[in-house]
Parts: structure tokens; C-alpha cells; sequence
């Protein structure tokens, strides 16, 4: 794994490439208006990105092992769930 997250324009076939991570991203979620995700990973963090200049809003931390998957609330986006292998 390269530790990234890659969005393709499917008209264009451009490629951002959102770099940040430490392990392997497992799952990300576009949140309603298009312009942010999150994504989950085994590096025990999710993160924010902008996706429209590729640049990382935020680091979440608190997991205590990979996060798995991650999920964007369907309102506005300011919420997001994520589950990992924490025990």
C-alpha cells in the first residue's frame, strides 16, 4: 500500500493525490457537498482533505488500532462515524 488517496477527474483522467497518511487508507467518504472526504486508515487515523487542491484539513486521532471504515453523516457533512479494530 502506498499510503494515498487518489480522486480521478473522469473527464480529464487528472489525478490528485492526497498524501498524509502513515499506513495503508482502507475507506474514504465524500461528504455531501463534494468538496471534503475522509478517509480511515491503519496508521490509527482519519483525515479531512479538500478535495478541489488536495490539501489536509485535519487529523483525527483516538483509535486505538486500524481504522476500517468510515462513514459521512448525510446532513451537512460536519459529522462522520468511523469503526476499526479496536477492542
Amino acid at each position: 500500500a502506498d499510503k494515498k488517496v487518489r480522486i480521478w477527474n473522469t473527464d480529464t483522467s487528472d489525478c490528485v493525490e492526497l498524501e498524509g497518511h502513515e499506513d495503508q487508507v482502507n475507506s474514504v467518504a465524500y461528504a455531501p457537498d463534494g468538496m471534503t472526504l475522509v478517509s480511515a486508515s491503519d496508521d490509527y487515523t482519519c483525515r479531512l482533505w479538500d478535495v478541489t487542491n488536495g490539501t489536509q484539513l485535519r487529523i483525527f486521532r483516538g483509535a486505538t488500532a486500524e481504522v476500517c471504515h468510515v462513514v459521512s453523516s448525510p446532513n451537512d457533512g460536519t459529522v462522520f462515524a468511523a469503526v476499526g479494530e479496536d477492542h
